[in-house]
């Protein structure tokens, strides 16, 4: 089976494809009733010669008359069917290949604009902020994953839809290089996850599905939003990853004791045992680096990277213009016959 350019391998192309025949403006097909009319009327002068009950009948020439009938007739018929405007629909294509769908969730809240890395005072080397950090490494795993369809949900104190989902690589990657961090108020971290799940509903389930959280932490899920999260996540059949984005090299998320924590480190341990008590495939990456940050998606991409299937709506095929093509010739026809009709007996 060939592969296509990006990855994708087509199977049973074009087997998909609806037959049906439609028409825009069915109700003009009562025009062709106009067809009746050249068969009914010549149309054609006719002069009066005494004389001709002796002479033998001209088959030929009937035949032609009712030939002309005929192509007038079809003219009409060809006309109204191109005004009716029928077309097919284009149906869907199935391909596979190795990718997901992922909706990525960008924590944009104030504390994203601090350093990725706490820094020595004496270096006065300029250090990557965590959003800026997290929107590169976010950007080369778009070009990276050719096959794989995105969306973007980007939040702070409110969650913003800001790509739909979608394999428009060029609407996720303009959506990920607005994104800028901006502190009001508190961080809306379950709004954001609700409308990231909301991406997934009617469509079919062809792909792995994955939401990628991003986010520095300090947030709560409440008992009833935790609720309402587990539904989604069951009901989409999504797999949760999160990015852990913090400024320390120590490792807190998997620390069973809250006792021994303080601070928003707690609150992030909390979060994490939320997300494992949620009962779907999770995943979390502690990073405190620009690297860490590479080496949490290639872990993301190998565990994504598996056979998906993914359905390719094609465009609707028109043929009005095909039966305008056909009244034009039949049109010239009829008018190379018209000169060439006997319009008058010439007597000498």
């Amino acid at each position: 089976m060939p592969a296509s350019k990006k990855g994708y391998i087509d199977i049973d192309a074009g087997a998909n494809i609806m037959a049906e025949w439609h028409l825009y403006k069915s109700e003009l097909l009562w025009c062709g009733l106009l067809a009746v009319m050249p068969l009914l009327s010549y149309g054609v002068k006719q002069f009066n010669f005494p004389g001709l009950q002796d002479w033998p009948k001209d088959l030929l020439s009937d035949n032609l008359s009712w030939l002309v009938r005929a192509l007038a007739a079809t003219t009409v018929i060809a006309l109204t069917i191109a005004a009716a405007a029928p077309f097919t629909e284009g149906g869907t294509e199935t391909k596979i290949g190795n990718g997901a769908e992922i909706v990525m969730v960008l924590d944009r809240s104030g504390s994203m604009s601090e350093n990725l890395v706490r820094q020595d005072p004496l270096i006065q080397k300029k250090s990557t902020t965590r959003i800026q950090a997290s929107r590169d490494v976010l950007l080369k795993f778009l070009d990276q994953r050719q096959a794989d369809t995105f969306g973007l949900v980007a939040f702070n104190a409110s969650a913003i839809a800001v790509a739909p989902l979608s394999s428009d690589r060029e609407l996720a990657r303009a959506a990920l290089k607005s994104a800028e961090s901006y502190s009001s108020g508190n961080t809306a971290l379950s709004q954001a996850l609700e409308v990231g799940l909301n991406y997934f509903k009617d469509r079919p389930l062809t792909a792995t599905r994955v939401l990628l959280l991003v986010s520095d932490g300090d947030a709560k899920i409440k008992t009833e939003e935790k609720d309402v999260l587990q539904q989604l996540f069951h009901q989409y059949q999504v797999q949760l990853m999160w990015i852990y984005v913090q400024d320390d090299d120590d490792h807190f998320l998997d620390v069973a004791d809250l006792s021994r924590m303080d601070g928003a480190i707690d609150t992030d341990v909390a979060l994490h045992q939320s997300f494992q008590s949620l009962g779907v495939p999770y995943s979390a990456f502690e990073v405190s680096s620009k690297p860490g940050l590479q080496r949490a998606i290639a872990e993301i991409s190998r565990m994504t990277n598996q056979s998906t299937r993914y359905e390719f709506r094609l465009p609707r095929q028109d043929f009005a213009s095909y039966f305008y093509w056909l009244a034009l010739i039949l049109l010239c026809l009829l008018f190379w016959l018209k000169q060439h009709e006997i319009t008058q007996w010439v007597s000498k």
